[in-house]
């Protein structure tokens, strides 16, 4: 399973970030401790909602559940930090998910998977419009098919699916967008 979040980070955070209130409903209190002793709090806060989303949208997809999303549900940690490149775990009830991270001047993202040092190839993209086309061309080139024959559609739970001429197929795929970027993340397990 894979999940995938995208952060543009010209898009303000609350003012009201630093609240108890405020980060009482997103983040435990290990996080928050995290957060606030960082000397870049209000990136690490979005490192940790950007591992959250990631991993939410991994966990909804190997259940098949539908869209419930309480964030405190996600208990964060990082591991390992490399320059901009951070490993992190999220954990959920007995579930573990495991995230990569990078981080640059303009955004954050994060990938979700089961197992550490997955195959995953991901692109990241400045428009929105396109996202479903250039995941389809990726596709065809992984698959030796034509683009034209690759639809998306949503399960009862709203979990996007790939189809190729309009039979399921067994290919995992996470779609994000935030702002000015969009992103995709493929699982290379399954091509």
């Amino acid at each position: 399973m894979i999940g995938n979040d995208i952060i543009d980070l010209e898009i303000p955070i609350s003012p009201n970030w630093k609240s108890p209130r405020y980060l009482n409903k997103l983040f435990a209190s290990a996080e928050q401790e995290v957060i606030i002793k960082s000397d870049k709090p209000t990136i690490i806060l979005r490192l940790f909602w950007s591992f959250k989303e990631a991993a939410y949208k991994a966990h909804q997809r190997r259940f098949n559940l539908p869209r419930k999303y309480n964030p405190l549900d996600f208990q964060c940690e990082i591991i390992s930090e490399e320059k901009n490149n951070i490993q992190g775990i999220v954990k959920i009830k007995s579930q573990t998910y495991f995230t990569l991270s990078k981080i640059t001047a303009v955004n954050i993202h994060s990938i979700a998977t089961l197992e550490k040092n997955v195959a995953i190839n991901f692109k990241i993209y400045q428009d929105e419009f396109f996202l479903k086309d250039k995941l389809f061309a990726e596709y065809s080139l992984l698959l030796k098919e034509s683009k034209y024959n690759f639809r998306i559609k949503k399960n009862k739970h709203d979990i996007p699916q790939l189809f190729s001429n309009d039979l399921l197929t067994s290919q995992v795929f996470s779609l994000s967008h935030h702002g000015r970027f969009s992103a995709f993340a493929i699982s290379l397990m399954n091509c």
